[in-house]
């Protein structure tokens, strides 16, 4: 028989080896997590004063909303107040690419797209930041000099496009509204590779 003694010391040792292993995974959760509760709702309603500078989106679109994405909200980084994902997305062709600031590929591949949003045949570029600190994610767009807008608070965009749980991720928004993944490139290297797989995803669609 195991002596009453012994049993408390292994109880106890046990509930210490617990505790140990608790800390170390609260204490592994990256420092760019997204807020939740009462703070979460106030940073989704007001921008903080760490995101000044990031460029603005582009205003909603007369037209009708892309279906897959109506209705759901996101805010552009460094503005007060939701937006309609849906409209500010639909009109002219659109590459949505997520990204978080704590993610390594995504810093490589964004000043990729930046750059070729700015060649004169680019569609239009706008990010979409998820699982992330906004206030993390404007400055690493400061850091990077990155000039096209991103949307934040967006966890919801990545659950209405149903993402497989990787990032980096692009999409192509067409002006018919259809959502195409683009999957040839796992991470953009060059502005060049961005322009062949938005070409040949706008010609699937008929668009030239």
């Amino acid at each position: 028989m195991v002596p009453v003694r012994s049993l408390a010391v292994l109880a106890v040792a046990v509930a210490a080896i617990t505790a140990l292993i608790v800390g170390l995974f609260w204490s592994a959760e990256p420092a760019s997590s997204p807020t939740s509760g009462a703070a979460g709702v106030a940073a989704r309603a007001h921008p903080t004063r760490d995101e000044g500078g990031a460029p603005p989106c582009p205003p909603a679109a007369i037209t009708d909303p892309v279906p897959a994405l109506s209705g759901v909200s996101a805010r552009c980084l460094g503005a007060p107040g939701p937006v309609d994902v849906g409209a500010v997305v639909a009109g002219p062709p659109t590459l949505l690419n997520l990204w978080a600031s704590w993610c390594a590929p995504c810093r490589e591949e964004m000043p990729v797209l930046d750059a070729y949003a700015a060649t004169p045949d680019a569609v239009r570029v706008i990010g979409v930041n998820v699982t992330d600190r906004p206030d993390a994610a404007a400055a690493l767009m400061r850091d990077l000099k990155i000039r096209y807008p991103s949307l934040t608070d967006a966890d919801d965009v990545q659950r209405a496009l149903g993402t497989p749980p990787l990032l980096p991720l692009s999409y192509l928004v067409t002006g018919d509204g259809a959502v195409r993944r683009l999957q040839d490139v796992l991470v953009f290297g060059d502005p060049a590779q961005v322009r062949t797989s938005v070409a040949a995803a706008l010609r699937d669609r008929g668009i030239r």
